[in-house]
């Protein structure tokens, strides 16, 4: 099987062309920049924009300095270690955002629980008897009950063997 010069030739020079073309493409950036471009994204659309706008700010500012490290195209190194900053930093922001949140959710219930106690005591409140006011947080006062007319104690003996 004889291969044609001409055609070895065009192969060849594809093959070089392809090559020097591959090298002068931008090279990818590092999965560290990556990530923490998803972290800082998600971080954003969630509610540390609102409830950690500092934190948030500040890994937004370190995945500036990742990102221009990277296209200066500076070393390598220091462009991932500015995207794993980046990234950490994004993911605390989101945690300390999504913490804040439920604090506030745990605020509202319990306040919601204090108006329900409250209106249950004024309900079974007797006519004229104010209900005392219940604060969030602390157990409701146990209520007592009427007295009851107790029975004279009667003294019991037990005879032994009669």
């Amino acid at each position: 099987m004889r291969c044609n010069p001409r055609m070895a030739a065009t192969t060849v020079a594809m093959l070089l062309l392809g090559g020097l073309l591959g090298c002068a493409s931008a090279p990818l950036p590092p999965k560290e920049l990556i990530s923490a471009r998803e972290s800082y994204a998600r971080a954003r659309a969630g509610a540390a924009a609102e409830l950690a706008a500092a934190d948030l700010e500040g890994a937004g500012e370190v995945l500036e300095r990742a990102e221009r490290a990277f296209a200066a195209g500076r070393e390598f190194a220091e462009a991932r270690d500015l995207a794993y900053l980046a990234d950490r930093r994004a993911q605390l922001a989101d945690a300390l955002g999504r913490t804040a949140a439920a604090e506030r959710q745990r605020g509202a219930a319990l306040q919601a629980y204090a108006e329900v106690q409250l209106a249950l005591r004024r309900k079974r409140a007797p006519p004229g008897d104010a209900a005392e006011p219940f604060e969030p947080g602390t157990p409701p006062k146990p209520q007592t009950a009427p007295a009851r007319a107790r029975a004279p104690e009667r003294s019991l003996t037990i005879l032994n063997g009669r």
